[in-house]
């Protein structure tokens, strides 16, 4: 992702308790393939509070075997229908990208939601909602990728980037060519060490000549450096869902992701000790409260409250937003006595596309 950005954070609505628990039932029940028992809540605080989450379309799918068909068609048929056409043209986007990448004699590694898309086997994955296609390549291939994107008529800041950025700035597709900005990243985020390092190594082929896989046990581990650990979501008792339906698809036996399941605590060991690997375990020990799933017993001895903590804000955004202040102090702190983080500030604070960004938000 690029580099935070201060950006108005609109209102979220506080869902009662009881939107949250059948919105996690009905998540599990489409995982499941069940039929839910027709919902006690209102539809479309149903539908809004899993739009909010990123799970719109799972949550609707399943919600359409619970209601009376006439209701399910009128109420959930539309947003069930513009979802797959949204994801229709990402998968499409997505093997664009793959053949321009081998036509000019590269390999990249889907990251996040495009490796849902490339482990289909390029077909449409409409329940991983995204915003933005995120591709990996080897730090000497970024110049011939940007190359042959923008040959292909995408456009974007080149300017903007410096050499500690750890992702060119976003790319747009020309008009009819695509729906998401492209990421072309050299690694997965600010550190330059950590879990990650060959996950570009390990990436398994795929359908798609051009795209490589991560491991299952590397898209985990990803989900959590990025979402709980860089995102600081753990410090901030803060959840998407789309999240946890990434956590679930990853280690699920029944059906596993390809080069899966993810072994939890393998993928655990990845962590160094410390605020790492308690990030990890209690996601861990979270996922287990949303899947109804098992978890390592001390895991759950030492977490289940942060897990606690968690749930309780998922219904009350203020209170997330309470430990989002707290944690703002913290940040700072980490920002000031990380090397990295200095350096890549001080770089980028000379230059003039950066420089221009800036001025124009103040």
């Amino acid at each position: 992702m690029s580099a935070p950005e201060p950006a108005p954070r609109p209102p979220q609505a506080r869902a009662a308790p009881a939107v949250v628990a059948q919105t996690l039932a009905l998540l599990r029940a489409w995982e499941s393939g069940a039929t839910p028992a027709a919902p006690s809540a209102r539809t479309l605080d149903l539908v809004g509070f899993a739009a909010a989450q990123g799970v719109a379309w799972p949550v609707c799918q399943a919600l359409s075997r619970a209601l009376p068909a006439p209701v399910a068609a009128l109420l959930l048929r539309p947003a069930i229908e513009g979802r797959e056409a949204h994801a229709d043209r990402l998968a499409a986007q997505l093997r664009d990208l793959a053949a321009l990448l081998h036509a000019a004699g590269l390999e990249a590694a889907a990251l996040k939601g495009a490796a849902a898309i490339a482990a289909a086997g390029g077909e449409p994955a409409p329940w991983r909602e995204m915003v933005d296609l995120d591709l990996l390549v080897a730090p000497a291939d970024l110049p011939r990728a940007v190359d042959a994107l923008r040959g292909a008529g995408y456009t974007g800041d080149a300017e903007a980037y410096v050499a500690t950025d750890y992702h060119f700035p976003a790319l747009y597709p020309p008009p009819g060519a695509g729906v998401a900005t492209v990421e072309l990243h050299t690694r997965t985020g600010w550190a330059r060490r950590g879990p990650l390092r060959e996950i570009g190594a390990r990436a398994l082929p795929g359908a798609l000549p051009g795209l490589r896989i991560p491991t299952a046990e590397d898209r985990l581990v990803h989900l959590v450096q990025h979402a709980q650990i860089a995102d600081r979501r753990r410090q901030r008792r803060s959840l998407r869902l789309r999240d946890a339906l990434d956590w679930r698809l990853l280690t699920r036996t029944e059906t596993p992701a390809p080069g899966g399941p993810a072994d939890i605590e393998a993928a655990a060991e990845r962590f160094s000790s410390g605020r790492p690997r308690k990030a990890f375990q209690s996601f861990a020990v979270l996922m287990s409260r949303i899947w109804e799933t098992p978890v390592p017993p001390a895991w759950e001895a030492r977490h289940a409250a942060w897990a606690e903590e968690v749930l309780a804000a998922l219904a009350d955004p203020a209170r997330a937003e309470r430990w989002r202040e707290a944690d703002r102090r913290r940040e700072f702190w980490d920002t000031l006595t990380s090397r990295e983080a200095l350096g890549h500030l001080a770089l980028g604070s000379l230059n003039p596309s950066r420089l221009r960004r800036f001025l124009r938000r103040i």
